[in-house]
């Protein structure tokens, strides 16, 4: 069969035997072993790159018969290195065998297409992870009273923000104005808020991290 696909890890398994995962629009995450002779053009398996890719399905094993390159996606300063790096953790982490296609639109669209502000792409894609993997958190009203005034912080336990009055063991610092940036770039592309100024990126990539990290039982991703 033939399937679009985006290359998240390899791995040298012997001098010409690479064992790669991949994040394909039919098939969703696989691993797949391909044989790679000279006279083949490696950018079409390189990391992050997306591909055409022809399989060989035998039961359990996949083995790619054909890589034809669509888009190279070399990273050339660390940090894009670091960034490309962490979308594929996500993607790895997050993603199962079933195919999604607006998770793969949505990894295509940030391991192609974005070109610098990091940290604003990174945290805008985990926030839209969140959501289309139906874990974003409840940022509009307290956990317990379902006030969305005076807002405390954030509870993991709860996966949401809770207010002064039932503020109780562990919280997260968090506050209005954070909810708000956090739902906006839910709510917007890339490219509509690149220019715009977000103070608070960090602090809203971290505890997205940890919410999904809580959620799912795993320590963080990244």
């Amino acid at each position: 069969m033939e399937t679009l696909g985006i290359v998240l890890k390899k791995e040298k398994l012997s001098k010409k035997l690479f064992h790669l995962s991949l994040h394909t629009e039919k098939l969703g995450k696989i691993n797949a072993l391909i044989k790679l002779e000279l006279k083949d053009f490696p950018l079409s398996v390189e990391l992050f790159s997306l591909s055409i890719f022809n399989l060989n399905i035998t039961g359990e094993r996949i083995e790619v018969t054909k890589a034809e390159l669509l888009k190279p996606n070399i990273p050339g300063e660390i940090k894009k290195l670091k960034y490309l790096s962490l979308i594929a953790k996500y993607v790895d982490a997050f993603t199962g065998s079933a195919p999604d296609k607006k998770i793969f639109e949505l990894t295509k669209f940030y391991m192609m297409n974005v070109k610098g502000r990091f940290l604003l792409a990174a945290t805008m894609f985990i926030i839209k992870l969140a959501f289309i993997e139906g874990l974003f958190p409840n940022l509009t009203r307290c956990a317990i009273c379902g006030s969305s005034k005076n807002i405390s912080g954030f509870s993991l336990e709860e996966g949401s923000i809770v207010c002064d009055k039932c503020s109780r063991g562990n919280l997260i610092p968090w506050n209005e104005t954070l909810s708000k940036e956090t739902i906006f770039l839910l709510k917007n592309s890339f490219f509509s808020v690149n220019s715009c100024k977000i103070n608070n990126l960090k602090r809203i990539k971290n505890l997205l991290e940890k919410h999904l990290s809580y959620r799912i039982g795993t320590r963080n991703v990244i």
